[in-house]
């Protein structure tokens, strides 16, 4: 394995060999916007099935085509809506990732055997010219063991794929810290497979009509995130919600019978609990970026339980809650 702490006087050496790796059929982790990716050659189906075994992934569970030029969309999928190209140029590079009919040539191993593909443009410069100089599309998903928090950071990755990666591309801590949102772009309007940063009013706002999906763990998934376990940590994950002092003495209680507690709230929350080990945030923008790594952290504490703050359920909020339950197995306090 081949890890690369980039700075500007081995960036082009780092982008290169990994180029180079990825036309060769390797695997490379590279920083995005959203999380870490796992990359590899998308029409080389030998090299996106390492993917799968690195992570252990389930081969039903789709990944996403990264491309790095908007037009790329047009070769990659077929019978696009008008209203896709709208988004494209607000969204495109960002968290936003598309299901489309594919193109011919798009192995059914990267799309789980579907018919449709995934696309996203990312918005992280190391990832769009790994993209650019290996000529190829990349096909990825997050850089984690499946089922584990994503990561933020190539520390994780480090920590969950050191020995099975080819190439790891450090170059700066994801912004967003939460994976994109994924839409189903096939039918009259935008609906959310897999919730993100781009948001439900975000969508009804630029094309004027959105709507959600309920995410499923049995049954076909167009999309990552809506199928098998996810983001869960070692320790027991509690979700608690309610009035402050509600959720306080419900935590404290806890905390009285289990001092082995974490907890990741907000500063008005933590002001009243007697938990020593906590991460705090001050907005749902800051929970998002420092949600996995506050799971991560915890773990490394050897935390037996993480109590988390429920967050509302609009902007932003929705895709921490969605990952939140799934770590939690929608277990509250």
């Amino acid at each position: 394995m081949k890890y690369f702490d980039i700075k500007d006087n081995n960036f082009n050496e780092a982008l290169n060999y990994a180029a180079k790796t990825i036309r060769h059929g390797g695997i490379v982790a590279f920083p995005t916007e959203t999380v870490y990716g796992l990359g590899a050659d998308v029409q080389n189906e030998e090299a996106v099935k390492k993917i799968y075994a690195a992570k252990g992934r389930q081969s039903d569970n789709p990944l996403i085509v990264h491309i790095a030029n908007k037009n790329d969309l047009l070769k990659i999928a077929k019978n696009i809506p008008d209203w896709v190209s709208g988004l494209v140029e607000k969204y495109w590079p960002g968290p936003l990732s598309i299901v489309l009919e594919k193109q011919e040539f798009i192995p059914k191993t990267v799309t789980a055997g579907l018919d449709s593909v995934a696309v996203r443009m990312p918005d992280n410069r190391v990832a769009l010219e790994l993209i650019k100089r290996s000529g190829r599309y990349i096909a990825a998903p997050s850089a984690n063991k499946s089922g584990k928090p994503s990561p933020t950071k190539a520390e994780h990755v480090l920590s969950d794929l050191h020995d099975q990666v080819d190439v790891i591309l450090d170059y700066d801590n994801s912004a967003i810290g939460l994976e994109s949102t994924v839409i189903d772009g096939r039918g009259a309007y935008p609906v959310i497979l897999r919730p993100g940063a781009v948001t439900l009013a975000m969508l009804k706002e630029a094309v004027g009509n959105a709507d959600k999906t309920k995410d499923s763990t049995v049954g076909v998934a167009l999309s990552p995130g809506m199928k098998y376990v996810h983001y869960k940590p070692n320790a027991e994950v509690i979700i608690v919600n309610g009035a402050i002092n509600e959720m306080a003495k419900k935590i404290n209680t806890l905390y009285n019978t289990n001092k082995n507690i974490a907890l990741f709230s907000s500063e008005e929350l933590a002001k009243k609990v007697t938990v020593e080990n906590k991460i705090i945030y001050k907005n749902t923008f800051m929970a998002a970026n420092l949600f996995y790594d506050s799971l991560r952290k915890f773990d490394q504490g050897n935390a037996e339980i993480i109590v988390c703050q429920a967050f509302a359920e609009n902007g932003i909020g929705t895709a921490i809650m969605n990952r939140l339950k799934k770590a939690a197995g929608n277990h509250y306090l």
